[in-house]
């Protein structure tokens, strides 16, 4: 899917720069794995950025439902610090937000909201979901974002390349 996002796209070398966070998942032989909900997790702020990660998120669910017959599910989650009270008073316009850019797609979305570290609630629902992956706004490996994720995500993070 992503070779042919580069294609499309006209950029070489797109799919190297996307990967931020490489961990694969063991597979799995059991014959539960055709049934088994496929989830994509979107780290999200409202930043243009983060758009563009639900954007991807958004096609690629779009295009494994056309590949596998297992339901698809993009999983939105909004992180809230408890120290900013005016990030808790904009959670649902956030989230609104998100699930009007994915009506289109006529795709599952989930909208999560957590309050603590985004890296460490990120890492919990990525967990809970064992997603396949999660996409961040962050265009580089070195982005402070992807360190923190690094050392306690259970699958690879994708980003936003410049």
């Amino acid at each position: 899917m992503l070779m042919r996002l580069e294609t499309a796209l006209g950029s070489e070398g797109l799919t190297q720069r996307m990967v931020l966070l490489s961990k694969p998942r063991p597979p799995q032989g059991n014959d539960e794995t055709a049934e088994q909900t496929i989830n994509f997790v979107v780290g999200y702020s409202g930043s243009a950025s983060s758009q563009g990660a639900l954007d991807i998120a958004l096609w690629m669910a779009h295009q494994t439902r056309l590949a596998k017959p297992n339901p698809v599910v993009v999983h939105v989650v909004y992180v809230v610090d408890k120290t900013k009270p005016k990030t808790i008073a904009n959670a649902d316009r956030i989230l609104w937000q998100a699930r009007c850019l994915a009506s289109e797609w006529r795709g599952s979305l989930n909208a999560h909201l957590r309050i603590g570290q985004v890296a460490t609630e990120l890492s919990e629902v990525a967990k809970e979901l064992q997603a396949e992956v999660v996409l961040v706004g962050c265009q580089s490996a070195t982005h402070k974002l992807v360190q923190q994720l690094a050392p306690q995500i259970p699958c690879s993070v994708l980003g936003l390349p410049k």
